[in-house]
């Protein structure tokens, strides 16, 4: 329960114009499996996806122990505290100080600037109070959207990986992206 003087149930460093960031919970991970779903999950990951009910997934994420070297956030809106998407990093690597950043927004919710917001929230904490040094994210090269979120947020491709993604019949390109600290500008 929320006291008067905390609005919202996080961090100050975790919330936003129009959102914030919170820990993400069971009941999350099955919104989250219900918005994998709703596309092509195959779009976004390079490698088999194991298809879940919400359920199975909500279970699944109970099970799974907790750890510093990845988390998983619900991006929630402000104005009426609904989660409408997932912000993650995982891949942490505390020798290289850097870590992956993965986002999902609930497909009725895109285009609305949340995926942005949730992003610059999660890296200016992964930069500001964890010490790394780069983030950096996958995606397919079709992946339009976000590969012009990406560069919005003045990510840098880094690398281009052939025939990495297996979709519809046909390989296609895979992208690393990466933002470093000193290239942090908004």
């Amino acid at each position: 329960m929320l006291d008067k003087k905390h609005k919202f149930p996080t961090s100050p460093a975790l919330v936003g114009t129009k959102i914030y960031l919170r820990p993400a919970t069971a009941e999350d991970a099955a919104n989250r499996q219900h918005w994998f779903l709703q596309g092509e999950p195959q779009t976004l990951n390079s490698s088999p996806f194991l298809f879940l009910t919400p359920a199975e997934a909500s279970e699944r994420f109970k099970s799974k122990e907790k750890s510093t070297s990845e988390q998983r956030f619900a991006v929630v809106r402000k104005d009426d505290h609904v989660p409408i998407g997932e912000v993650a990093f995982f891949n942490y690597n505390s020798l290289n100080r850097s870590a992956e950043l993965g986002l999902l927004i609930d497909p009725e919710e895109r285009e609305k600037g949340y995926g942005k917001e949730a992003a610059q929230l999660l890296c200016r904490y992964l930069f500001k109070h964890r010490g790394l040094n780069k983030v950096y994210a996958r995606t397919a090269a079709f992946n339009e959207a976000v590969v012009k979120l990406l560069e919005t947020l003045s990510f840098k491709k880094d690398a281009v990986l052939r025939d990495h993604y297996f979709y519809n019949g046909e390989f296609h390109n895979g992208f690393i992206y990466s933002l470093l600290l000193f290239e942090l500008d908004w």
